[in-house]
């Protein structure tokens, strides 16, 4: 953990690192599918909300701040699929809008596939 649990007003929280861990993967990834032709503050935005919203009630009452690391993908993937639906409705892709633009974001994933040459 980078930072010391903060006890403020009677609960204590667990804070992380959303900037390096949680809003600029996503953002990128948004980015790259949709091949945006600028970036803006409103996705960095949209990419703190989505964070957000993906909070379940249960983790807020422990004091988490941020989605659990151990399911980073899928936070990674919900996140950017918010941030490309900015990028579409802002009309800065360069590609056509999927018709889902999380299934759009899972097809831009990296998988590394490494072959043998032994």
């Amino acid at each position: 953990m980078p930072f010391p649990p903060v006890t403020f007003d009677g609960r204590t929280f667990l804070p992380g690192q959303a900037n390096n861990f949680y809003i600029f993967p996503a953002v990128g990834m948004a980015i790259h599918a949709t091949r945006a032709r600028r970036v803006t503050d409103a996705m960095f935005i949209e990419a703190a909300r989505a964070v957000a919203d993906q909070m379940l009630e249960a983790q807020r009452q422990q004091g988490l701040l941020y989605p659990l690391q151990s399911n980073i993908l899928e936070t990674e993937i919900k996140t950017a699929a918010r941030v490309a639906r900015l990028v579409f409705d802002a009309g800065l892709a360069q590609v056509d809008r999927p018709a889902n633009e999380e299934e759009f974001i899972r097809a831009h994933v990296y998988r590394p596939d490494y072959r043998s040459f032994a």
